[in-house]
């Protein structure tokens, strides 16, 4: 799993939310050059031939619930998540933790913040012992993401701007990613918009490094978002345009929320017909609760049947 800020890095940007952290499990890891649909059956067949809460389906299960997280599945995600935390079975600490993360992001993203607040407090416990014990920069990074979503967002900079430092030579492409993802997550959660671009710039370049698909396209739809922003339109039309070009499928929600956002800035530039041809690629059923409401305004907009697309 990576550490987002919903992103970790992206659902902030991608839903005007929040998105992040990591126990260190990553789907594209167990199936690299497969579409995450495929990854996410093949991960299922698996889960199934190992018996429930044995070593192998921990194993199996912590990479799915990665792949629903970095491909923007929330739904799915929070009911698993919710159903694994009541089963009244003690999970190992880094599984317990990883199930308290995803539960705090994906309730806060369908605005349960009551309980959203309550799995990110647990989480953070967890995180920090498990931190003290065994000290590790990831784990500083997601303390700083759970800061940033449900505390103090000062607080958060100030630990991911001394991790960038302390950091600064480091070659690890995962680290890198992660710290500068959400630095500029945190710059962009209070209005530093143009602040945030170099750290934007920098998640994209580790993102390559790294070499996954997700990754990258993640990277690519945070910095088109940021200049969309800022008012630059055009870039921000030929990011998106490079970041669906990565796309392994386009049942990924993200493929549609970025449809979404090229039908918005093409709307914006004039360009109408452009703007038709992006929302009709749109898949509906594939929008956060937060792109709702743009996409019938756009659709009125263009005087389209939304029932229709």
């Amino acid at each position: 799993m990576k550490i987002r800020y919903f992103t970790l890095i992206g659902v902030w940007l991608l839903c005007a939310s929040a998105k992040a952290a990591d126990n260190l499990h990553n789907f594209e890891d167990v199936c690299p050059n497969l579409s995450a649909p495929d990854c996410s059956a093949i991960l299922l067949e698996q889960q199934s031939e190992y018996a429930r809460y044995s070593t192998d389906w921990y194993f199996i299960t912590a990479h799915y619930l990665d792949l629903l997280y970095e491909t923007t599945n929330l739904k799915p995600l929070k009911n698993l998540t919710e159903q694994y935390l009541n089963s009244g079975h003690t999970h190992p600490v880094t599984f317990q933790t990883q199930l308290y993360f995803y539960a705090a992001k994906a309730f806060d993203i369908y605005n349960e913040k009551v309980k959203a607040k309550e799995y990110a407090k647990q989480a953070l416990k967890l995180v920090s012992a498990t931190s003290e014990s065994f000290p590790n920069p990831l784990r500083m990074v997601e303390i700083a993401n759970l800061e940033m979503v449900f505390g103090d967002k000062d607080t958060a900079t100030q630990m991911l701007n001394r991790l960038a430092q302390q950091y600064r030579k480091s070659k690890d492409a995962k680290l890198q990613h992660e710290i500068y993802g959400n630095l500029a997550n945190a710059l962009y959660s209070q209005g530093q918009l143009l602040e945030s671009i170099p750290h934007r710039k920098s998640t994209l370049f580790w993102a390559r490094k790294l070499g996954f698909t997700d990754t990258i396209t993640m990277a690519s739809g945070n910095l088109a978002r940021t200049y969309q922003l800022i008012g630059q339109l055009q870039l921000a039309n030929d990011t998106y345009h490079d970041a669906i070009s990565s796309f392994k499928t386009e049942e990924s929600p993200n493929y549609s929320i970025f449809q979404l956002r090229l039908a918005e800035i093409n709307t914006a530039l004039g360009d109408m017909q452009a703007a038709k041809q992006h929302i009709a690629k749109v898949k509906f059923t594939k929008l956060l609760p937060s792109h709702l409401t743009l996409y019938h305004q756009l659709a009125i907009k263009l005087e389209l049947n939304p029932t229709a697309l």
